[in-house]
């Protein structure tokens, strides 16, 4: 399956970074609310920590994915671990990864063979706020409009109030393929389709993060990417 227009933030990249108003946890953003609210909002939160489950169910492949994303917009520096199960007819495989990003540098880890990739910031991965940065003054849900979604309404989930919105993907097949998605504060908290539900089960704002999360694990084989020009 793949994803058309604008799904998200993180990650994670997701990735699904992922929005009337989300009020409950103090956020004051609604739909008509502009671009530069949002990403006001997601970057005043100096950091945050957030754990996704998410499951796949389809005919050729089922997985079970742990992802965690630790934050810290104040440092510059993010975290991003992702664990998984998967069953590719009939083939089991898992995968343990760690994407690090600080001091000018990526690192993309697999943690299952114990080694990875450096790179120059910029090379692999872009700031992951950069998708809810206005490129103009646009509203939240002009952007969701234009990218041929809308906005349903609102929801609690997590006890956060959030903008519920409603955007196409395609399968395999090019068949539409509606999409949910819950934001909070321009964050995506809950993404479910008929295939696939991922859905945060942990969620820290201005989460005390242990300086541990964003170093590399001992024991690490690295290759250092040369900069493209």
């Amino acid at each position: 399956m793949k994803a058309n227009g604008k799904t998200g933030v993180v990650l994670m990249a997701a990735a699904a970074l992922f929005f009337t108003s989300c009020g409950g946890g103090g956020s004051n953003i609604n739909p008509d609310s502009k671009m530069s609210e949002v990403a006001g909002e997601m970057t005043g939160m100096k950091t945050y920590m957030i754990e996704y489950k998410s499951t796949l169910n389809s005919p050729e492949i089922k997985s079970v994915t742990k992802t965690v994303q630790w934050v810290d917009t104040e440092n510059d520096r993010y975290a991003f671990f992702s664990e998984s199960e998967s069953d590719y007819m009939g083939e089991k495989q898992t995968d343990n990864s760690l994407m690090i990003m600080k001091d000018g540098y990526s690192y993309i880890i697999n943690l299952k063979d114990k080694t990875g990739f450096k790179s120059k910031d910029g090379d692999l991965e872009d700031d992951p706020t950069d998708d809810v940065m206005p490129e103009d003054d646009v509203t939240f849900r002009q952007m969701i409009e234009a990218d041929g979604g809308k906005i349903i309404g609102n929801e609690k989930f997590l006890e956060r109030d959030c903008i519920v919105v409603e955007i196409n993907q395609t399968d395999d097949n090019e068949d539409p393929l509606p999409t949910k998605i819950w934001y909070y504060k321009g964050i995506m908290l809950k993404m479910q389709n008929s295939f696939t539900t991922m859905e945060a089960v942990r969620f820290e704002e201005n989460a005390v993060i242990p300086a541990e999360k964003f170093e590399v694990p001992s024991g690490i084989q690295l290759m250092e990417m040369p900069v493209m020009s």
